[in-house]
């Protein structure tokens, strides 16, 4: 049974900052504050580290960051599209209403991480370790999760039509109330994954069977 999600660690209010203003690519840390309606550029940015951020309505532009560091982080209505994190640490962050398009999660590790209502057509977790991590009414259309390791994952209410598990276990992972017509997934991967009634005769022609009344 997987466990409860453990949600950021951020007090209502924080001290509003101007990104552009206080941010040193010489010591890239931000720490207890409130970053809202801006557009910031961090292009192979590396070793930057957020700790207790709000981000609020913030677009992010051209963001390719490495060996980044994310703990009790929190956005709200951002948005990130083609965006790439690679060998980057997320801790108790969470995603609401955020479009993440294309958004490339790569060699990174997830843990107590939440999508909640975020778009993230053709968005990867590809060679990631997942654990804890809620997808909750996202549409993660064409996304890929290749070669991961998924660990205590949930998706409720999901749209993961046309998904990618190649290689990565879907063993005890629950898809029982999302949609998809089409996922890319092996025999081997999905032994163990739970499914509803409608899901399961679509994997059974993966098996070649004939049902007969």
């Amino acid at each position: 049974m997987s466990r409860k999600i453990k949600r950021p660690s951020l007090p209502e209010s924080l001290p509003l900052i101007n990104f552009m203003e206080v941010f040193d690519p010489e010591e890239p840390y931000i720490e207890q504050a409130e970053i809202a309606d801006c557009v910031i550029t961090l292009s192979d940015t590396r070793l930057i580290e957020f700790k207790g951020v709000r981000f609020r309505n913030v677009q992010f532009d051209q963001l390719t960051i490495n060996n980044a560091y994310f703990k009790d982080v929190e956005f709200i209505k951002c948005e990130c599209i083609n965006a790439e994190l690679t060998e980057t640490s997320l801790k108790q962050v969470s995603f609401n209403q955020c479009r993440l398009n294309g958004m490339l999660f790569t060699d990174s590790f997830l843990e107590d991480v939440s999508f909640t209502d975020c778009i993230m057509h053709l968005s990867s977790v590809g060679f990631s370790k997942v654990k804890s991590v809620l997808f909750d009414q996202c549409k993660l259309n064409e996304m890929d999760f290749l070669e991961c390791s998924l660990k205590q994952t949930r998706f409720e209410s999901c749209d993961l039509n046309q998904a990618t598990f190649s290689h990565t276990s879907l063993k005890n992972i629950d898809l029982s109330s999302s949609d998809f017509d089409a996922l890319a997934v092996s025999i081997n991967d999905i032994k163990g994954a739970i499914v509803n009634e409608s899901q399961a005769f679509g994997f059974l022609e993966m098996l070649h069977l004939k049902i007969k009344d």
